[in-house]
């Protein structure tokens, strides 16, 4: 237990005081933090589930489904608990053991430790970019469980029947976050591809037609799961409205990997490394599992929000795949894998059957400590209350005194005009204002978005029209950007406060106190 528990659990408490340390401001800039936080705490408050807008003007009223509303829940009930501190302690917990658990995969691969250290910069740096307090988090963490589940069978180290346990699994993901159908992707790919080598006689964990069946019928199952949630057919629905929308220039993590991103260079040598340990198997079949991370290559090329699943995916598949490559005897020689020993190894594996959950003690422990920390307002260094912070240089805290007078100077429901990544900062901060736009992309369609997305890079002008048609007062706009020297130049508008993010502007013919 001590050369499997040990390592992992330093690895996890490494990671961990990294992301307190240099996540306390970095793990808060994402605008749909503030207003996952809202929603949950609606629904913890009323008991019902949301179904329509109440958050903007825009689209107040309109059909709209909470497909996050478990994580949402979760959010903000530590929110209440421990506000912006306690999701910076889920998160930084959640990330650290979801990595921590990669890097223990890699370690009991024989990994030298420098190797798994390598690895694991890599993969951070390929991942941080995504690294929010969101639902997202969980995504990660659970594709890492299920996609190991699927390398312990296709190693012969677990049977097929261990994969249903994916049914509730992804059950539980559906009602978390969408990125269910990336596990069930890869678990359909994943019978594909073992279905397929059997057919061509290559080892495969489907071995018979009894076994296809199974896998069929499993596949089935997995699919009905993402039903079990209290929005039936409509939680899927939402999640491909979202998918389906081009948002490249206008959400970053819709975006293609850009080659100036370090983010992107980490990406490309994990996959560079990745493909020559793939070519290292050659001639020999490489196992259906091993092909995946490739899949999910091209996928965080497409979109930079699928690169934390590349890498970790990445990451499992060398743990895997390294030590039956034609390099293996190499890097024994250079000590950059351990020497085998069978009656290590097969101890390792009772150990694992024995205590499966023995490696989340240490995760669970860090989390109620610092939840009761916080909660009882201590302000103790990196994990006590005061802690997190929202960064001035992102978000228009300095604005929040005249945001809070215009909320409180002004009846419920009040419209404000602003840009989209303010959106979830007015939502927390002020709910008794109304936005104009925010991040929810399914809620206001591909027509809308494009159409704000032109008037702020080119056409800010419009915001002259909008503010006829909803009559808003006030807007709330990045500073120096085009909708800000649009306003500048305008007699209409007034200055309130201008501070490095955002600049807050107000109609001149309203009356500002």
């Amino acid at each position: 237990m001590r050369r499997d528990f040990l390592p992992s659990t330093a690895i996890f408490i490494a990671l961990w005081l990294g992301l307190m340390i240099f996540g306390r401001s970095a793990l808060l800039k994402d605008p749909g933090t503030f207003w996952h936080v809202a929603v949950g705490q609606r629904m913890l408050d009323t008991g019902q589930l949301v179904h329509e807008d109440l958050l903007s003007f825009t689209r107040r009223g309109q059909p709209w489904v909470a497909h996050q509303w478990l994580a949402e829940c979760g959010m903000a009930a530590v929110h209440t608990v421990a506000g912006l501190d306690g999701l910076v302690l889920a998160t930084a917990v959640v990330l650290a053991a979801t990595y921590a658990g990669v890097a223990a995969r890699l370690v009991s691969a024989r990994f030298h430790l420098l190797g798994v250290g390598g690895l694991l910069v890599l993969m951070l740096a390929a991942s941080a970019p995504q690294f929010h307090a969101r639902p997202l988090v969980l995504s990660i963490a659970l594709m890492v469980l299920s996609f190991a589940m699927l390398l312990d069978v296709d190693s012969g180290r677990a049977r097929l029947r261990r994969l249903w346990w994916l049914v509730p699994l992804f059950a539980l993901w559906a009602n978390l976050h969408g990125g269910v159908l990336a596990g069930i992707g890869t678990l359909g790919l994943t019978a594909v591809g073992w279905s397929g080598a059997w057919l061509l006689g290559r080892p495969s964990p489907v071995q018979n037609a009894r076994a296809l069946l199974a896998m069929a019928a499993l596949i089935a199952a997995c699919c009905l799961a993402v039903l079990v949630n209290p929005y039936g057919l409509e939680l899927p629905r939402a999640w491909l409205a979202t998918l389906w929308i081009p948002l490249p220039g206008l959400i970053e993590e819709h975006a293609p990997l850009h080659p100036a991103d370090p983010a992107a260079w980490a990406t490309f040598a994990l996959g560079a490394g990745y493909v020559l340990a793939l070519f290292g198997v050659l001639p020999r079949w490489p196992r259906a599992t091993w092909l995946l991370p490739l899949v999910w290559l091209v996928l965080a090329i497409m979109r930079v929000r699928n690169a934390p699943l590349f890498a970790v995916t990445a990451a499992l598949g060398l743990a895997e795949m390294l030590p039956a490559t034609r390099f293996a005897a190499w890097l024994e020689r250079h000590e950059w894998l351990l020497p085998r020993d069978g009656a290590a190894d097969e101890g390792k594996r009772e150990t694992c059957r024995a205590c499966p959950w023995g490696k989340a003690i240490a995760p669970v422990l860090v989390l109620a400590v610092g939840l009761s920390v916080q909660a009882a307002g201590l302000s103790v260094p990196v994990v006590g209350r005061g802690w997190a912070r929202l960064d001035p240089t992102v978000w228009p805290v300095e604005l929040l005194p005249e945001l809070k007078r215009i909320e409180r100077d002004n009846p419920v429901g009040t419209p404000v005009f602003n840009e989209l990544d303010f959106g979830g900062f007015v939502i927390y901060h002020t709910p008794g204002l109304r936005v104009f736009i925010d991040d929810r992309c399914a809620l206001y369609g591909e027509e809308f978005l494009r159409a704000y997305d032109r008037a702020r890079r080119e056409e800010p002008t419009r915001l002259a029209e909008w503010q006829q048609r909803y009559g808003f007062r006030y807007a709330l706009v990045v500073t120096g950007g085009p909708f800000d020297r649009h306003l500048a130049a305008s007699r209409s508008w007034t200055i309130i406060h201008r501070t490095t993010p955002a600049t807050l502007y107000a109609w001149k013919a309203s009356t500002v106190r």
